[in-house]
């Protein structure tokens, strides 16, 4: 069990005791966790130096009897859902969960992104997470190029040339996809998670990861994160339906 969020979350739970010292909270969190006395501190003093923990010594003059508590940034790590990326391990575990087969390459720049993010480097969290788009885009386009054929040529062409930016190769995939959007199956091709991609891989890809002097604030990242989760899975199931149709395409018929 992580630390961390056995921590954060025990700060959210009524009830708990959150005074400072053994035989309190940090006593709470090693039942709960089985860790050793040192993790302990460890993970609380991470939660202060993150923002989402303080120490709050207004109630009692003993340093034993100062209390934990949350932060509003703490707050919201508990309340906001299950993308919420303060939350690492929630966050990563529903990933795993929804998207079992996701990219082992894009799972590790997810995981940078939230710990960019938790650190307050907004820019790098949103970089990474193009570079995982990227990775799973780069997937799911040449599965359209295997089961497409000679009617992928061009995005084939723009796969191909170094020279094309991720951004006109999203462009000339959407060009294959649009007219077969009616046939996709559970509304994997659905134009809100394609704007997403392409808007994602245009904004951390073409202009935060170069010079350009562009600002990624919180709210931008924070919004990068919700939107990622949900189109990665898309994207995954999309790559899988086209490694079924060229799958298909290289089967023999049977004779009778």
């Amino acid at each position: 069990m992580d630390i961390r969020s056995e921590a954060l979350n025990l700060l959210g739970t009524p009830g708990v005791d959150p005074r400072f010292a053994d035989p309190y909270l940090p006593s709470t969190i090693r039942t709960r966790t089985g860790c050793r006395p040192h993790q302990v501190w460890e993970a609380l003093w991470g939660l202060v130096a993150e923002g989402l923990a303080y120490l709050d010594p207004s109630q009692q003059p003993s340093t034993d009897n100062w209390r934990w508590k949350l932060t509003e940034a703490g707050m919201q790590a508990i309340e906001g859902g299950s993308w919420e990326p303060r939350d690492t391990e929630g966050y990563l575990r529903r990933l795993k969960h929804r998207i079992p087969d996701l990219d082992p390459a894009a799972v590790r720049y997810v995981k940078e992104a939230l710990r960019a993010f938790n650190a307050r480097c907004y820019l790098a969290s949103s970089v990474m997470l193009g570079v995982a788009s990227e990775r799973v885009f780069t997937g799911l386009a040449n599965s359209v190029v295997a089961a497409l054929g000679s009617s992928a040529d061009k995005l084939k062409t723009a796969l191909d040339n170094p020279k094309h930016s991720q951004h006109t190769r999203f462009l000339e995939l959407r060009k294959r996809l649009e007219p077969m959007r009616a046939q996709l199956p559970d509304d994997l091709g659905d134009s809100l998670t394609l704007d997403a991609v392409g808007d994602l891989l245009r904004v951390t890809r073409n202009d935060a990861g170069h010079p350009t002097g562009r600002e990624v604030d919180e709210d931008t990242a924070y919004t990068h994160l919700q939107m990622a989760a949900r189109y990665l899975e898309k994207m995954t199931a999309l790559q899988h339906y086209f490694d079924g149709i060229a799958a298909a395409a290289q089967v023999p018929p049977r004779s009778n």
